[in-house]
């Protein structure tokens, strides 16, 4: 569907997000449609058109293309048409086929939300009912999306790829919270897979009132019955981590720089996941939310010891402006007073960026 191509990601660069018609068209006969269409339009503007005839040029408003038709992508209902696309594929067994169905599904639905909530904002205060409008098309078009994001995470589950449906699943919470439906149903998809091991304790009224959920008394964790996750785990990021100490006791400092940077780039969305977590819970779940925070802090330091290590290897390689930045970061995150942050401050030292001044506190 060439429309759907067209869409515009704006939380990207312009340059990686607009679609490129190169490979579409030969070089030549671009050169010759260019050339012509040049020398029509030039034809046409040393011609003046009759009063009549401009008059008629004028573009007719009801005759134009409306979005509202059954072939524009930028609507909800073309959101949701892929989505019960992608769903019907998933039922079929087609896999692949339903992820790209729900991934294009999330792209409509998640930007025809954020250009209503544009519009809420452009017109609060201004025109309540305008406002209160695209506010109803904004939450609707997010509500379809988090579904068509849930149902793209199940399907990267049933792929063995739940490494992918982890982030997908942490969105749809951080959307929901814990106390709708389709976020305590995202919440059982991260215990299954093994991220979570912490049931929810959290209810929410089945008449929808609003409240502060209940709690219920800390429950042992729950192991996944097969563990599913590769790296999107303190687990997966420690073997990265590990797999570059061994290359650095072997002298292999090229696929040590490879794995560090893996490492470091792994344990940086663990800990942002956690996070995320640690949102959605505080004050609602204060076991799932201590763990959390146990997490996020545990990746972070695992972060901050990869990339220390890097900065040892970049040194070693002779590459001491490299080893700077690293250094300041994890001093940045550390701070001196802690035993790795005063090892960063002592490389800076060796290294002639600082003044050799001892920090011994």
């Amino acid at each position: 569907m060439l429309e759907s191509s067209l869409i515009v990601d704006i939380d990207r660069p312009l340059h990686t997000s607009f679609v490129s018609f190169s490979g579409m068209i030969s070089g030549s006969f671009l050169d010759r449609s260019v050339t012509a269409c040049f020398i029509l339009a030039t034809a046409a503007l040393s011609v003046s058109a009759p009063p009549a005839l401009a008059q008629k040029a004028t573009p007719d408003s009801s005759t134009m293309r409306s979005l509202a038709q059954d072939n524009s992508i930028l609507t909800l209902q073309a959101g949701q048409k892929l989505a019960q696309e992608g769903s019907n594929a998933y039922n079929a067994g087609n896999f692949p086929l339903a992820v790209k169905k729900l991934q294009e599904s999330k792209l409509v639905l998640g930007q025809v939300s954020d250009f209503h909530q544009v519009l809420v904002s452009a017109f609060g205060g201004l025109n309540s009912k305008i406002s209160a409008s695209a506010r109803d098309r904004a939450v609707r078009s997010a509500q379809a999306r988090d579904e068509a994001t849930y149902d793209l995470a199940r399907t990267h589950r049933a792929l063995k790829q739940a490494d992918l449906a982890v982030p997908l699943l942490v969105q749809v919470l951080r959307s929901q919270q814990s106390t709708r439906e389709l976020g305590q149903k995202a919440y059982n998809e991260l215990l299954q897979i093994g991220f979570m091991d912490i049931p929810y304790s959290g209810q929410r009224e089945a008449e929808g009132k609003k409240g502060k959920a209940t709690e219920a008394p800390p429950t042992a964790p729950v192991a996944p019955a097969t563990p599913e996750l590769a790296l999107v785990s303190l687990a997966g990021g420690e073997t990265l981590l590990n797999d570059a100490k061994t290359a650095i006791a072997a002298g292999n400092y090229s696929l040590a720089q490879t794995k560090l940077k893996e490492s470091r780039s792994m344990f940086t969305l663990i800990s942002k996941l956690y996070e995320d977590l640690l949102g959605v819970f505080s004050g609602v779940d204060t076991p799932i939310a201590n763990s959390s925070r146990d997490r996020a802090l545990a990746a972070a330091e695992k972060r901050d010891e990869a990339t220390y290590q890097l900065a040892l290897v970049h040194r070693a390689m002779n590459q001491p402006e490299l080893s700077v930045p690293l250094l300041i970061q994890v001093i940045r995150s550390q701070q001196v007073t802690r035993a790795l942050g005063k090892k960063a401050y002592a490389q800076l030292i060796e290294l002639g960026f600082s003044e050799n001044i001892p920090y011994n506190r």
